[in-house]
């Protein structure tokens, strides 16, 4: 594994790569706030481009580049309207955040040590790879009700570890450590 990771890496150009990983992150941490907002916000009141069973439709096959084209979710996800801050909060996504973060610690113990760019990247996949996990469970005939919990924890997860990738590399950035 360790190898495949450095074939990925830009050793040749090291500000270069990491400056892909934190565009990659904030990128990351911007569109699931935007996405979360928009779900929490979002109503038959105010989208107006698209019907709303065409709505439904797209949150429940998690159709992104479909929501993202949609005028209405700049609008709505972007708007000055205060949210509930407890949207943000998934207790799945957070104990998967603390699993794989156990797991990656242990494999940097005691297997083999990781630098601190593959544990960036890690970190950001892992957050996506939930995210592509929700998408593939959606695509199986499952109860509605359980479309909003699984859109939830695949999004949530690509915020948190997003997240914690970008205050990963900031702490061992400004305390001049290296992993």
């Amino acid at each position: 594994m360790l190898n495949k990771l450095k074939l990925l890496s830009l050793f040749s150009y090291p500000h270069l790569y990491r400056l892909i990983l934190w565009l990659w992150a904030g990128f990351s941490v911007f569109i699931i706030i935007a996405f979360v907002r928009f779900l929490a916000l979002a109503d038959e009141n105010n989208v107006t481009s698209i019907n709303y069973d065409q709505l439904i439709q797209i949150l429940t096959t998690l159709d992104v580049i479909s929501m993202l084209a949609l005028p209405d979710f700049w609008q709505i996800s972007l708007s000055a309207e205060a949210g509930n801050t407890a949207m943000f909060l998934g207790g799945y996504s957070a104990v998967s955040l603390l699993i794989f973060s156990a797991g990656l610690y242990t494999y940097h113990k005691n297997i083999e040590a990781l630098s601190r760019r593959q544990v960036f990247m890690l970190l950001i996949c892992a957050g996506w790879a939930h995210l592509l996990l929700a998408k593939c469970i959606l695509m199986f005939s499952i109860p509605v009700k359980l479309t909003g919990p699984v859109t939830a924890v695949g999004a949530l997860s690509v915020l948190y570890f997003s997240l914690l990738a970008l205050i990963f590399d900031t702490y061992f950035s400004l305390c001049r450590k290296t992993l």
